[in-house]
């Protein structure tokens, strides 16, 4: 059928009764679904965290750690900003979880607050977790440091896009739309708005710095419930060295790579590659720095799991210039070393789908 008959047979068809009640039957059925699906979204998924367990073994950990594991609870990524009622439902739901749990480590990979009205609920949330045996720790992430606009995010996006094609890193067909015709420049401005959504995708947004948060008032508070930031550091944890429930196993963490001073080098610069060893990265694209392969294990956040999910698809953004789609939370390889990308406690954005809040006990075994 030509479009030309298509555009005069369609005023004729929704003249007809029957077909009148299937298409605004169709509009409400669409509308109806949308709204559920958005409710669920905002309303129900970013509040029901739940606990993942998983098991880990490392090398040249025998007699370092105590044969049933070296036990961490792994939070990330909590985005507080002091909207209570949603923030104080997800602690509701971590005390839950956790309630009567006995570990080893408590470790925090970034991203505290959203800004700093959200302090009062980080520390509200450190209480409401039993205190752990042997520490707790954390690293800084990139709204740690600074606080960000989404006004004019597209703008900005696309402007850097413009700016990889202009470079040679893009297909840089962007120029030949504008000088085609018709169907031709239809087709050349279609393929331009895939390539820029593929990429707006794929790459960490670049957003406007609009607030530079007081982190050393966060370091600070965190101290006063006994969590140390490891800034670019390592150090070892020992109890009851050489006994069969002894640990001797090395921690470091990195600052963020956005917004923070990285230096994973320095960071490692203690440990012996023969002896076991834990890495702590808000960042998951830390492991574009090939020092990252000396870590054993290393524990990120960051992507959020992607906040949603979509099928067929997977991660609708990773935050990750390192990480593939499917990669955008759980458990891999890099090389020798294993990662572990939390999906995280909060949200940049106030929305998740099929991609739940969570905290995480992993539990490191010997090898």
């Amino acid at each position: 059928m030509t479009v030309n008959g298509t555009t005069k047979i369609l005023p004729t068809l929704l003249q007809d009764k029957t077909m009148q009640k299937q298409v605004f039957g169709g509009i409400g059925l669409l509308t109806g679904l949308g709204a559920g699906l958005a409710s669920y979204a905002i309303l129900q998924e970013p509040l029901n965290v739940i606990l993942e367990r998983l098991t880990i073994r490392i090398p040249h950990a025998k007699g370092r750690l105590p044969s049933h594991g070296l036990r961490i609870l792994h939070l990330s990524d909590t985005h507080f900003q002091g909207i209570d009622w949603r923030e104080q439902a997800k602690i509701e739901s971590i005390r839950r979880l956790t309630a009567n749990l006995s570990y080893d480590l408590l470790v925090h990979t970034g991203d505290f607050w959203h800004n700093e009205m959200g302090l009062e609920n980080i520390l509200l949330l450190l209480d409401s977790i039993p205190i752990p045996r042997l520490g707790s720790y954390g690293v800084f992430g990139n709204h740690d440091y600074v606080c960000y606009s989404h006004s004019d995010m597209f703008s900005r996006n696309w402007g850097r896009y413009q700016i990889r094609t202009d470079n040679g890193t893009g297909n840089g067909n962007g120029k030949n739309s504008h000088q085609a015709h018709g169907l031709t420049a239809l087709y050349e401005n279609t393929r331009e708005l895939y390539r820029f959504a593929h990429y707006f995708m794929t790459m960490p947004f670049d957003l406007k710095r609009v607030h530079f948060n007081d982190v050393e008032r966060l370091k600070q508070r965190l101290a006063e419930r006994e969590m140390q930031v490891l800034h670019n550091q390592s150090l070892r944890i020992r109890h009851k060295p050489g006994q069969s429930d002894g640990i001797d196993i090395h921690l470091a963490g990195v600052d963020d790579v956005t917004e923070g001073t990285p230096d994973l080098q320095q960071a490692l610069r203690a440990i012996d590659p023969n002896e076991p060893n834990l890495l702590l990265s808000h960042n998951p694209d830390i492991l574009e720095d090939a020092h990252s392969r000396r870590a054993n294990v290393i524990l990120a956040g960051h992507t959020h799991g992607g906040q949603i999910v979509l099928p067929w698809i997977g991660a609708a953004h990773t935050h990750s210039e390192h990480l593939r789609r499917h990669e955008a939370a759980g458990y891999l390889w890099r090389d020798q070393t294993q990662v572990y990308v939390s999906r995280g406690i909060g949200e940049g954005i106030p929305l998740r789908f099929c991609a739940r809040p969570q905290i995480a006990l992993i539990t490191l075994v010997a090898e």
